[in-house]
């Protein structure tokens, strides 16, 4: 991210904060929040509210229209529906939450109220000004001219510009790169700056190669090095750095959404925690470091498991993480598949095709049939049941066997659980046999209209049933035939009308009974009943399977929660032989031929809904073990084909419900260049892949080389990084991005040869001073006439001051380590622990921090970290108190400033002149001037000013708020009152604005 400053450098960060870098202010961008309401906010407008407020209703409830922006904001007989900017005065929003006094204005209508999540995401689309690209009246038809929008520039085939000859008085051109900005230059009548000092240069490549400074040898080795090759060189040495892979692997982390948890709750009946997403970030970095070409990156990362190198390497398979480390949505599938759609178009062709899910894409050429397309090459994609292992294991190891003997603790915890719910559950099954059967035989009537099978759980449990035990019976039911000695006589009886019944039942039943074909004890029972309706049949099927329970003795169901999975039945009292006829039936419903015992499956699926909690505390357990045990195997969060891979239907306005046509597993249409044939290998993922991958492709490339530009300069020649549909801003350069796609793609798609070009420039190479004229005539910059002033990151910032204190642990890859002093995943805390043995450094690059989607460190959030839950162009840069505040008072910071006065190099025997060019040349790779020299002298001469301030401590006439106040502000400064004149005069200079900006 870019900022624009024209202040000296002197300026500290606290001054930056007043004002001068006000231009990058959090706003989120159009397509941002237009992003936000197509996934968020319109497909429940559709589902929910169009029935009876669109222009398409039989009759307009209210006078309200909501399928247009101009009638939501309108509203209807009771005023606007929604006021812009403030959710407390928005009828919508109170009609959603049920808390209008008025009944009749609970909407939906005669149904729950809508998720809590879903309330939230209107709550705060409004608060965003409630953005809504829709006009006129609704419609599924897309906006877009098919011919129009295929002719946009980026959905052309890239060309080889031919590079052009500008007038060069000042020698300017060193690469075809400044040709083509000098040519723009001179056509807006710019100029280039000059080029920037050494030491500056210095710093900028280093930390834009590495995301750390350049130490004092390297600095001394630079400045004293004239020959003309001296900056390549440093270059090449940048490059061939382990450092490299470390910086630039985590920028496309930003893109791949990585996280090492998956957003669920703990409490839940999914495990949040990912146990293996960091074999994925290490494979990123890996590919950087060994200048992988970017199109086998590609390839790797949708179908590793597809390609032969997968089979001799198998560590290839950590790429699928790409995939794989989304949010998970609490299972909702459609919603996974989604965010899978999302990260491929967006993060690797830079289109929105997700925007497609409910209707064609509103501004570009993607219809909806597109979207369902790849939405079957994900759906015939699934993780497999046990992640493929990649790295070999030292069974011998201390370290495993260690982990071995942790495992085996838990697996006997989670087996006792199982075995002794598992039974509960088959109680359950057993006590309400008939008024299962009956809840089976209704379910024609629960016909869903949304997510499959919810009315039929609604109906169980309006009848006090468990929903999960229902569909096991629904599922025996199914399956069963007419001769089942168990469930064969219901079938029988279900055929009866209600009017043959009285006739016929108690015929029925003896028929069973003398046929000698059926369980005799359920048998006889059913003809000493004599039936006249099906609910007597019922009622004799849970008497008889409730004497069978209680002779086993099995413990009652209490409707315990928990997750299972891969349970073993029998269980141990099922097998027990008891006396008398009711041995038969146990051996019929127990036995090896049962055809009433549930399936592992079905038995798996039923555990984890019944039973959720207990044992979800069991299995994280195992989960955090694998996730921090250095003695765990290294495993891959993989995918692979589904044995029967299977093409999508078009959901009619995003409902699973409402199937439209089926739509074949291809790729985009607008991409295919007339070869829009279906995937036939497979899934289709490989498929997707290579013409992702394909130099025919007109996006691919150029995306990428984009991408590029921008994590070099701060600013992308296409500023929509993630998105070159219609609705993209157009090039700046387009003939300078077309020739680096071409480079890029000519040189083996190398990303070293690609920064290497881009880095000899003289563009690159500019000086970032200030110039009046090009300022009023290009503010923005956006043709280049300088380098961009850019602030470090978060990730450079700490990994900054830990290596000025001496402490930076460089060890490579690895497990994550959970940063010290945040509120960072408290759960996993005690969790993982243990298991950390020995314990994991938390002074290692903070690239290697676990990234927890439900609890962000509070640093994360201050200094703009990437939003782990979608996929990032570009980080957001904003200006808030806390960025100074944590440079102020922050422990860490308290502690790296000891650190830096301790190391073993610092003058501690030296004059404070000695010690002030120290650390000026250690922080900012310069000296400090005879003005800093004379500020420091003053300061350390000077006694300290007493912190804190005593005009801060409470006063008896202080107001509580006022105290609570003060005390808070006391409390913060705590790590400072300790410190020393030096200590504070060292923490005054790291706080100076030098530190954490580029030049």
């Amino acid at each position: 991210m870019t900022v624009r400053l024209t202040s000296p450098r002197l300026l500290t960060v606290a001054a930056v904060l007043s004002g001068v870098a006000s231009a990058g202010a959090a706003v989120p961008s159009d397509l941002a929040q237009l992003d936000f309401f197509e996934k968020k906010i319109r497909p429940v407008l559709s589902e929910q509210c169009y029935e009876c407020h669109s222009a398409t209703s039989k009759k307009v409830k209210g006078g309200l229209l909501l399928d247009t922006a101009e009638g939501i904001l309108k509203g209807g007989d009771s005023g606007p529906s929604i006021v812009a900017g403030k959710p407390e005065k928005s009828l919508l929003l109170t009609s959603m939450k049920h808390s209008d006094p008025d009944p009749d204005l609970a909407m939906p209508p005669k149904k729950d109220q809508l998720p809590a999540e879903v309330i939230a995401d209107f709550e705060q689309w409004i608060k965003m000004g409630a953005p809504d690209p829709r006009d006129g009246k609704a419609t599924r038809k897309a906006a877009w001219n098919d011919k129009t929008a295929k002719e946009h520039w980026a959905f052309q085939p890239i060309k080889n510009p031919t590079v052009p000859t500008p007038v060069d008085e000042k020698h300017f051109i060193k690469n075809p790169i400044d040709a083509f900005v000098l040519a723009k230059l001179t056509e807006k009548k710019l100029t280039p700056s000059a080029p920037a000092d050494k030491a500056t240069l210095l710093r900028r490549v280093t930390y834009d190669l590495t995301g750390l400074p350049p130490t004092l040898a390297e600095v001394d080795a630079f400045l004293a090095d004239n020959s003309p090759n001296a900056y390549e060189k440093v270059i090449d040495r940048l490059l061939a750095s382990p450092t490299y892979g470390e910086r630039w692997g985590r920028h496309w982390l930003d893109v791949a959404r990585y996280a090492d948890t998956s957003g669920d709750r703990l409490n839940g009946k999914r495990q949040p925690l990912f146990a293996y997403a960091w074999t994925y970030r290490d494979y990123v970095i890996n590919a950087f470091n060994t200048d992988l070409p970017y199109d086998q990156f590609v390839r790797e990362q949708i179908a590793a498991d597809r390609l032969p190198e997968a089979e001799k390497d198998k560590s290839k398979l950590a790429a699928l993480g790409f995939l794989t480390v989304g949010k998970r949505f609490m299972g909702v599938e459609n919603d996974v598949i989604d965010d899978r759609i999302d990260v491929v178009s967006k993060g690797m062709l830079g289109l929105t095709v997700a925007c497609a899910r409910c209707h064609d894409h509103k501004f570009d050429p993607i219809p909806t049939k597109d979207y369902y397309a790849l939405h079957g090459v994900f759906s015939s994609s699934q993780e497999p049941t046990e992640e493929p292992i990649i790295a070999p294991v030292d069974k011998d190891s201390t370290n495993y066997k260690a982990y071995e003997a942790e495992v085996a603790k838990v697996d006997q915890e989670v087996e006792k659980y199982r075995e002794t719910n598992a039974a509960r559950l088959v109680s359950g099954m057993l006590d309400k046999a008939g008024e299962y059967l009956l809840a089976t035989r209704d379910s024609a009537a629960a016909k869903d209209t949304s997510k499959r099978g919810d009315n039929f759980r609604l109906m169980a449990r309006q009848r006090g049933l468990e929903a999960e035990v229902a569909f096991i019976w629904m599922d025996r039911i199914k399956a069963a035939q007419k001769t089942d000695a168990v469930l064969g006589p219901w079938l029988k009886f279900t055929e009866l009308t209600d009017e043959q019944f009285a006739e016929k039942g108690p015929e029925l039943a003896k028929e069973i009974e003398s046929s000698g074909q059926y369980q005799p004890a359920l048998a006889s029972a059913l003809a000493a009943k004599a039936p006249t309706t099906l609910k007597d049949v019922a009622a004799v099927y849970t008497e008889v399977f409730a004497d069978l329970r209680k002779q086993l003795d099995l413990p009652a169901y209490t409707g315990y929660r928990g997750a299972g999975r891969n349970v073993k039945f029998p269980v141990a009292k099922v097998q027990t032989k008891i006396d008398g006829p009711m041995e038969a039936l146990r051996e019929c419903i127990f036995g090896g031929e049962s055809t009433v015992m549930p399936d592992q499956k079905l038995m798996t699926r039923a555990l984890g809904v019944q039973f959720t909690n207990p044992e979800t505390a069991i299995e994280a357990k195992k989960v955090s073990i694998n996730f921090a045990h250095p003695g765990a195997p290294v495993c891959a969060m993989a995918m692979e084909d589904k044995p029967t891979p299977k093409n999508s239907y078009v959901f009619v306005r995003g409902e699973p419900s409402n199937r439209g046509e089926l739509a074949p597993r291809k790729f985009l249409t607008v991409l295919s260049q007339g070869k829009d044939e279906p995937f036939k290998d497979g899934s289709g993922r490989l498929e997707l892949a290579q013409r992702i991958a394909s130099r025919d492709n007109p996006l691919t490339a150029r995306v990428i080389a984009n991408r590029v530009w921008q994590w070099h300069f701060g600013q992308a020649i296409v500023r929509t990084v993630s998105d070159f549909g219609t609705r993209s801003e157009p090039p700046t350069h387009p003939e300078l991005l077309d020739w680096l796609a071409t480079s890029f793609m000519d040189n083996g798609w190398s990303f070293k040869k690609l920064h290497k070009l881009i880095l000899l420039s003289s563009t690159y190479q500019q000086s970032s001073a200030p110039n009046d004229k090009a300022l009023r005539d290009d503010p923005t910059n956006q043709w280049l006439w300088r380098m961009n002033v850019q602030r470090l990151d978060f990730e450079e910032t700490r990994d900054t001051l830990l290596i000025l204190a001496g402490k930076l642990d460089r060890d490579l890859n690895g497990r994550p380590f959970i940063m010290a002093a945040s509120t960072v995943s408290n759960r996993y805390r005690a969790m993982v622990a243990d298991a950390m043995t020995p314990k994991t450094s938390t002074d290692r690059r903070t690239v290697y921090a676990m990234v927890d989607r439900n609890s962000l460190p509070d640093m994360f959030g201050t200094f703009d970290f990437a939003n782990p839950d979608m996929t990032n162009g570009e980080r957001m840069l904003t200006t808030v108190p806390q960025q100074a505040l944590f440079l102020m008072n922050s422990p860490f910071v308290v502690e790296q400033v000891k650190n830096l006065l301790t190391r073993s190099d610092f003058p501690k025997d030296g004059i404070d002149e000695d010690k002030v060019r120290f650390i000026y040349r250690t922080a900012f790779q310069r000296q400090p001037t005879a003005q800093e020299l004379v500020l420091a002298r003053n300061f350390l001469s000077d006694d300290p000013p007493t912190i804190p301030d005593p005009k801060l401590a409470p006063q008896a006439s202080d107001d509580d708020a006022t105290k609570a106040r003060k005390a808070k502000a006391l409390k913060a400064m705590e790590p400072v009152k300790q410190l020393n004149v030096m200590e504070r005069y060292t923490q005054a200079v790291l706080e100076n604005n030098e530190l954490v900006f580029l030049y």
